[in-house]
């Protein structure tokens, strides 16, 4: 199985230091309640040093959502190298980000209810969001015959149904066993895997 491919890391040391603070400040009062005043206090610089690299507050999260999707995407990647089938991977994949996804720093930000507006229009369905998700997708379903439109399609419905999964109680919890049944007979056949 290839590693998934990563974009360069054009980041600086400054941009990292905001974007780890913008992730910290959120974290602690909501994303209703952070501005460029608290990001640049927490990172240590100043308001305009912020500006030089970023036009607001929702690009830093964006930023900082899209570096972690990156890495995580490798994580899970190596994780998923030990399953045969892409069947397996797909399963192996959602129960893999149950569990991690809610530790990572940045990625824990998914399950903050004022980051849905930020997500929908700045996450997933950006070019970027969408390179993520592909790559991670075209590893998973490596030696299914797809084009990109269904690859696109396949990785949409994954990426719903998990974060469904990861944001909204169901009626019962379920351990990893009853979770991959469950996976296999409700999500799977609508796949085509």
């Amino acid at each position: 199985m290839t590693s998934l491919s990563l974009p360069p890391n054009n980041l600086n040391h400054t941009q990292k230091k905001i974007i780890d603070a913008a992730i910290i400040c959120v974290k602690q009062w909501g994303v209703a309640k952070v501005n460029l005043n608290d990001i640049a206090k927490e990172a240590g610089v100043t308001r305009p040093t912020v500006y030089s690299y970023f036009r607001n507050r929702d690009e830093i999260i964006q930023q900082a959502l899209l570096q972690s999707a990156y890495l995580f995407g490798a994580k899970t990647i190596k994780h998923l190298q030990k399953f045969e089938t892409a069947r397996e991977r797909t399963i192996e994949a959602i129960i893999y980000s149950l569990k991690k996804l809610p530790k990572e720093p940045s990625l824990a930000l998914l399950k903050n209810t004022g980051m849905s507006d930020i997500i929908n229009n700045k996450g997933l369905s950006t070019p970027e969001g969408q390179q993520i998700l592909r790559g991670l997708f075209q590893i998973i379903l490596i030696g299914k015959s797809l084009t990109d439109d269904e690859l696109d399609e396949i990785a949409e419905v994954v990426a719903r149904f998990m974060l469904s999964l990861l944001t909204i109680k169901g009626p019962k919890k379920r351990n990893d066993k009853e979770l991959r049944g469950f996976i296999e007979r409700r999500l799977i056949p609508s796949l085509g895997l």
